[in-house]
């Protein structure tokens, strides 16, 4: 008999009504919102990602699945959709916003477990070619992801919004060096893999689930301490135009991907389950482009894990 793939999954019965229902429901939000279908190819250039993710990200070192076509070319299986979403903007010279929505299947090698999958999917938008100082982006997105879960959850399913700022790729570089030399006078409390990030990134630590570095994490230097002043005139202005959703300031919130800067958000569930508790996030990816060509482009995004949703809904 032959399996199917590990970390793989099919869907029928209930569960294929609960994920059409997911995908339509954010679907239909999206475009009355007037955002734009864009469904981006499986298979995409393994630099792509290795460029733009970064080089000590868990994506890049433990689980991306690369393989060479038959002309030698290392080729990825897409493991997120917005350098994606920013390759094709570059690739096709658009030189106005653009704003999209999309729903796909992204792949990533690690353990699998409840909610997450080798093949996962997900759902997301994206602002391409904003201003970077134009926080109502930030907040269309925001709201976008607010008004899809406030749809899809059933009555008496809650999140909080959790929101913080990264400030600027200088203000991230500074930080990193102070938050670097912190860490290592715990280093031998710290866990095993945190230890291998002190040096080479040090916001992950920040994020780490382990509860001995949650621990140490509380002393650590802040963030809003080493903030430029314009990072915080943005996060401010960001906080004034969400005032219609509640939300809550973690300031521990940092993204896995370093193409990330200035304001970031997740979507946390009250019935939170342990390690994977997220069930979306985003934020401002100013310097995503600059990985992939020699262009400035701006940008604002998210995305949810419909996997993880559907343990969710009825």
């Amino acid at each position: 008999m032959i399996e199917g793939v590990r970390g793989t999954r099919t869907f029928e019965g209930s569960e294929a009504k609960k994920y059409v229902k997911v995908i339509n429901t954010f679907y239909h939000v999206s475009e009355q919102a007037e955002f734009k279908l864009i469904k981006l190819p499986s298979l995409e250039r393994e630099e792509l990602f290795s460029r733009t993710v970064g080089e000590y990200t868990d994506i890049i070192t433990k689980q991306m699945f690369t393989f060479s076509d038959k002309k030698g070319r290392k080729l990825v299986l897409r493991p997120e959709g917005t350098a994606g979403v920013m390759r094709n903007y570059i690739e096709k010279k658009y030189k106005n916003e653009k704003i999209y929505f999309y729903s796909e299947q992204m792949y990533r090698y690690e353990r699998p477990q409840k909610g997450r999958y080798r093949e996962f999917h997900q759902v997301g938008a994206e602002i391409v070619g904003a201003d970077n100082r134009n926080i109502q982006s930030i907040v269309d997105i925001a709201v976008l992801g607010s008004t899809f879960l406030t749809k899809i959850l059933p009555e008496g399913k809650n999140y909080s919004l959790n929101i913080n700022s990264i400030g600027s790729n200088d203000d991230r570089k500074k930080y990193k060096a102070i938050l670097s030399e912190f860490y290592k006078t715990y280093k031998s409390d710290l866990s095993e893999e945190s230890q291998k990030r002190i040096d080479t990134n040090p916001l992950r630590i920040l994020d780490s689930k382990n509860e001995k570095d949650k621990l140490i994490s509380i002393t650590a230097p802040k963030f809003k301490n080493h903030r430029s002043k314009s990072s915080n005139e943005d996060f401010e202005n960001f906080k004034s135009k969400i005032t219609t959703l509640e939300f809550k300031e973690d300031p521990y919130l940092v993204r896995g991907l370093d193409y990330y800067n200035g304001v970031t958000f997740e979507f946390i569930p009250d019935d939170r389950r342990g390690s994977q508790d997220a069930l979306g996030g985003g934020g401002q990816y100013d310097s995503l482009s600059s990985f992939i060509s020699t262009k400035q482009i701006n940008g604002v995004g998210l995305a949810f894990g419909v996997d993880r949703i559907m343990e969710l809904i009825d």
